[in-house]
């Protein structure tokens, strides 16, 4: 009969959900949150959004 360690078992389901649920976040974060990213125009001014407000 093979023992089984509760705790064990509980880490190595945490280690295997961890990769997946940080790319969702990951992806989550990099589609919907604003990095604030500046564009240039050919002058070398801020092109502002104008709808982004």
């Amino acid at each position: 009969m093979v023992s089984v360690d509760t705790p064990l078992v509980i880490a190595g389901i945490a280690i295997m959900l961890a990769v997946p649920v940080t790319f969702m976040v990951a992806n989550w974060v990099r589609k919907n949150v604003d990095h604030g990213e500046m564009r240039f125009g050919p002058d070398g001014r801020v092109i502002e959004d104008e709808d982004r407000r």
